[in-house]
């Protein structure tokens, strides 16, 4: 049952956000300026235009009784001179969906970095963009934590409902991960899913719309849909050829779906002697949300065979680092659906079963009655590596002994083995600690893209694997956090 509230999609009663908003305010200083900026050009004209983001995380609950997941998706537009207008805020938890009164609107800054800050409602948020089309986020408040992403919408592309063969993956939090194909005409879905749920192994399903995509919003680009096992979903065009997905009834199921191109595909598709990175995340039935991060790299040998790379994952504070991958199989059917079975020295790693977004991408999730664990891998470029060659944006979500937490910023090489590094973090346990922090590393990088890093008054152990000099996936070795980054465009 869908419920009306007049805050911006976070848990909270009005009077408890506005005083923790106060509190934010006295107690960190404004926006991410306390740090000095690494290089860019950004400002506040790079945001500007029409955006769509998603994020999940933990929250102050409607009723300010329990501290519970969340997902959620917001429309806005940015006007480049720092004023937001919120068009969309769709917010799930606790099992309904709470629509926000609009329209609202908010404020923004952006630093000459790429750092800045969204404020609407009363949550606010620490973003770092990619680019002008794209940006990492997390909520930065005491009352919620959270991590995401945001790109711009094609509002060309809200004149009908998404048409054509799509790859899809989705999770819900604590509950299943889902990854698969869906045709797509004239609203009328069909298609073939994997589904894993927790504690089972997963199935292949077919797939159908009991109730067709309907027209997106001419404004907003938010349409519907509904399919036959029972799943309602909200989806949010970003462009022709991708939109967001986020149940709009009882879970916190929310995803992606993009077209598939590059088919049809075979072994051969992950061509011979050519290394895939892989990232993932989910939860776990031993620690709930968050309990496993991974990240890896696997050679092909473009017939059904990998013959080398490595892996790192936490599972539930484990850690299992470098481990060498001996050998392994993998199939490849010509409708972009496959099964990768990497076979590690000195540990295990669970079966993936991937759909192919394009010939060199994926969509996977992990086969295991332990975890609900989904991500991508893509075909890794610019090795043998020598250091990583310019700046990055980053985001990282997961728990260490503090609580939740979560983390955006950016890197910059110095040197040959420097990192100079600034982000904002928000460490929930109960409510939130949110911090500004400049900071400095050193890091040592494997010909196969594996960087060991050591970031001061961070982590002394966090392993990157890059699928192109300044780009892929890290995993946090002293908790369970991991995260993506991202090279930024000069400005």
């Amino acid at each position: 049952m869908n419920s009306l509230v007049s805050k911006s999609g976070k848990g909270v009663l009005m009077a408890v956000a506005a005083i923790a908003g106060m509190l934010f305010t006295a107690g960190c200083g404004s926006s991410s300026n306390s740090i000095t900026p690494l290089g860019g050009g950004f400002s506040a004209s790079s945001l500007k235009g029409q955006y769509v983001m998603q994020q999940t995380g933990t929250g102050l609950n409607q009723t300010a009784t329990s501290n519970d997941p969340f997902s959620e998706t917001t429309v806005f537009t940015a006007d480049g001179q720092g004023n937001l207008n919120i068009l969309v805020d769709d917010f799930d938890q606790d099992g309904q969906q709470f629509i926000v009164a609009l329209p609202e609107t908010g404020t923004y800054t952006i630093n000459s970095d790429g750092r800045g800050s969204l404020s609407f409602g009363e949550a606010l948020y620490a973003i770092t963009l990619i680019d002008d089309n794209h940006f990492y986020l997390i909520e930065r408040d005491t009352f919620a934590t959270s991590s995401g992403y945001g790109q711009t919408q094609d509002t060309s592309a809200f004149t009908a409902a998404p048409s054509g063969t799509f790859v899809f993956k989705a999770h819900n939090l604590d509950t299943s991960s889902r990854v698969g194909q869906m045709m797509i005409s004239g609203g009328a879905v069909s298609g073939t899913e994997d589904f894993l749920s927790l504690g089972t192994l997963a199935s292949t399903q077919a797939i159908a719309s009991a109730v067709a995509m309907s027209a997106p919003s001419t404004t907003t680009g938010r349409g519907a849909f509904k399919l036959t096992d029972g799943t309602s979903f909200g989806y949010y065009v970003v462009n022709a050829n991708e939109f967001y997905l986020m149940s709009n009834t009882s879970s916190l199921e929310i995803g992606q779906a993009e077209t598939q191109t590059g088919g049809p595909f075979s072994a051969a598709t992950l061509a011979n002697s050519s290394s895939y990175v892989f990232g993932s995340s989910g939860d776990t039935n031993v620690s709930g949300s968050g309990g496993i991060h991974s990240a890896g790299v696997f050679i092909s040998n473009g017939a059904g065979n990998t013959t080398g790379g490595a892996v790192d994952y936490v599972q539930d504070a484990t850690l299992n680092s470098n481990l060498a991958v001996s050998g392994g199989t993998y199939t490849l059917a010509s409708d972009g659906r496959g099964t990768l079975n990497l076979t590690l020295s000195g540990g295990v790693i669970s079966p993936q079963i991937f759909w192919m977004v394009t010939g060199t991408r994926a969509y996977f999730l992990v086969n295991s009655t332990l975890a609900v664990e989904d991500g991508s891998f893509l075909l890794q470029q610019g090795a043998p590596f020598t250091g990583i060659s310019s700046q990055a944006a980053f985001v990282m979500d997961g728990f260490d002994s503090a609580g939740f937490k979560d983390r955006v910023g950016n890197f910059q090489p110095a040197g040959s083995a420097g990192l100079n590094w600034n982000q904002t973090a928000n460490s929930f346990n109960g409510s939130g600690v949110v911090s500004f922090l400049g900071t400095s590393g050193t890091y040592t990088v494997g010909s196969n893209g594996r960087v060991a890093a050591v970031v001061n008054g961070v982590t002394n152990s966090v392993v990157f694997y890059l699928s192109s000099p300044n780009t892929g996936f890290l995993v946090q070795e002293d908790a369970d956090i991991g995260g993506v980054f991202a090279q930024q465009a000069t400005q």
